[in-house]
Order: C-alpha cells, then structure tokens, then sequence
C-alpha cells in the first residue's frame, strides 16, 4: 500500500494514534453509544467512560475524523490488492516457485499453502543475490541489535531478516490466512504482535539513533473480510509508522522487489 504522508509526517507518538486506538473500540459497540461518543468528541470532550471527560484540542478533533474518512478509502483499497489462495498460488506457479504447506494434525483442518511466505522468501532472495547480500527467511531465533550500547532483542520470532539476526537492517512478518472458514482471534493476535514489534522497534531506534525497517505482509481475502476491524488496524500501524511498509496481496507480485532493491542501494 502507498502511505499517505499527511499521516505518516504526524510521527508514531502523535497524539491523533491514541484516539484512534479508543475508536476501534468504541466503533464496536452498540450504535447509540457510539453515535453519542462521536458526538461528544466532536465538541471536544473525550469520554473515557460514562460521565468521565478529558478535553481535546480542536485541532485533533478535526484530524481525527479527516483522518476515519481517509481510512475507508484505504480500506477500500486495501480489499481490492487482498488475494484468493488460486491467485496467491497462480502468482507462485508463473514464477516457478515452489511452495511448501502449513501442516496440522487436527481432523478436518484446512492444509493452507504459504504461497506468500514463498513468494515473500523467493523475491527477497533475488533482490540480495543481486546484491551479494545473506539473508534470514525462516528465522528459529530472535533478532538482536547491540547500537551504541543499546541492546535490543525482539519480543518473538520473526519471518525475514536481512542481512542476519544480528543488527538486521530490514525485518518482515508475514501474515497470511487461507482458510475457508471466517478469521478468528487469531488475526486480531497478528495485529498486535506487529503492533508490539513496531513500538519496540521504534523505541530503540530512539535510544540508539538506528534505523530499521519494519515491512509486514498480510494476504488471504476469503479470511480477512470477515475480519474488517483488524485490517483498519494495521491501516492504523502504516500511517502512525510502527510499520514501515505494508503489502498487501498482490502488492508481494510486484512492489515487494521495487521496495527492497531501494531500501538495499
């Protein structure tokens, strides 16, 4: 997806990201209290809970809701770039990339491809051959960075890094649902893992004066529209810059390479 720098140049700690964070809760529940929260919001009263304000400056209030209209429209785009499975696989089949399945013992359970973790680990592969660069495309450990006596090891496993686990430059996540039944919690757990991962990232390259990319891929449409809530949120972590890049679907066929052969000039 393409970052609107009207957002993105608000910086990740602006206070526009925390009001949103609320939103995406209160957005779920019932109607009139979400229409009666909207309107107290829009005289500049920010109800935490039933009778309990904070003020809000004018301002913000005017960013926020600029900001919701914007973000259908990125909504919008976000499902029109999202793949079937065929398609995913289609892509890998023309590219002639072979690609592995993510194996379960349960009965009856969906045997979904990796198709994007294939094309995600195939295209980074060209890219840093190109560049007589290693990389790290099925990480069993985490990613550690020592920078000016700032040490920072990464809350879990990730799924690339380039050009290793130590001092990376570039890290990706990729999370992918095939599933012919709707999304469950899970997604909504892949939404905060990049959430956390991005912070962290951010913070240390407060402490430090680093610099690192933080790219996370997501695919799978039958599994993601049910699951609408969950792609505004990352929608939310691209604009606010706790994740750098975000592809979506068929944004892997074609920008993924563009991307990173810059990012490694």
């Amino acid at each position: 997806m393409i970052v609107d720098p009207r957002w993105r140049n608000l910086g990740w700690r602006h206070p526009l990201w925390d009001f949103v964070r609320f939103y995406n809760v209160v957005s779920r529940q019932k109607r009139n209290f979400r229409d009666d929260w909207i309107a107290k919001f829009k005289e500049s009263k920010f109800e935490v809970e039933s009778g309990e304000f904070f003020p809000v400056p004018n301002e913000i209030v005017q960013l926020f809701f600029d900001y919701l209209e914007a973000r259908e429209k990125y909504l919008v785009r976000a499902f029109e770039l999202l793949r079937t499975e065929e398609e995913a696989l289609a892509f890998c089949t023309t590219k002639k990339m072979t690609v592995g399945k993510t194996v379960t013992q349960l009965e009856g359970w969906y045997q979904s491809s990796k198709a994007l973790v294939s094309s995600v680990g195939a295209v980074a592969k060209l890219v840093c051959d190109q560049k007589n660069l290693e990389f790290d495309s099925n990480p069993q450990r985490r990613c550690v960075w020592l920078v000016n006596q700032q040490l920072h090891i990464t809350a879990r496993n990730l799924d690339g890094a380039i050009p290793s686990l130590a001092n990376p430059l570039i890290v990706w996540e990729i999370k992918e649902y095939w599933g012919k039944k709707n999304g469950g919690s899970k997604m909504s757990d892949a939404v905060y893992e990049c959430n956390l991962v991005g912070r962290e990232l951010r913070e240390f390259e407060e402490r430090s004066g680093s610099r690192v990319s933080h790219i996370v891929f997501i695919d799978g449409k039958d599994q993601w529209k049910s699951r609408v809530s969950d792609i505004r949120r990352f929608i939310d972590l691209f604009h606010q810059g706790l994740i750098d890049y975000l592809f979506v679907g068929r944004d892997v066929e074609k920008e993924w390479e563009e991307t990173l052969s810059r990012l490694l000039r």
